[in-house]
């Protein structure tokens, strides 16, 4: 039977974890039928390959107990934003964001730099009285 489970990587007290499809009677540091993402539980950082993922459940493997609770934890906590998204599809909405963010500054930016120059306008005016 296969399992889709976690596999430790890192350093030593800094752990890091792929994600790996293995069958279920190889130790947890055996050899992988397939790596199809990883885990770092300090920056809570979840990157999982959709179309490899969804092509093994289709298969037939199992996710481990701990990989399910991790995935279901990531669900509900971005309920707000809507279904679950995998990092691929994420990096895109980074992305997208990070555009938005840059247009929005230059728009504030300009209108910061419209702003002064009537203060200026206004001060030269007053002067002029």
């Amino acid at each position: 039977m296969l399992k889709i489970r976690l596999q430790r990587f890192g350093k030593k007290k800094f752990p890091i974890y792929r994600i790996s499809v293995m069958h279920s009677t190889v130790k947890r540091d055996g050899k992988p039928v397939d790596r199809i993402g990883f885990y770092n539980p300090h920056t809570k950082e979840l990157v999982v390959n959709k179309e490899k993922f969804e092509h093994w459940i289709k298969v037939g493997a199992q996710m481990s107990e701990t990989l399910s609770k991790l995935m279901t934890k990531e669900i509900t906590h971005n309920l707000a934003e809507g279904p679950f998204k995998f990092i691929a599809e994420t990096k895109a909405a980074k992305l997208e964001k990070k555009a938005k963010l840059k247009e929005k500054n230059t728009k504030i930016g300009k209108a910061e730099k419209k702003r002064k120059e009537k203060e200026a306008e206004a001060a030269a005016a007053i002067k002029a009285e």
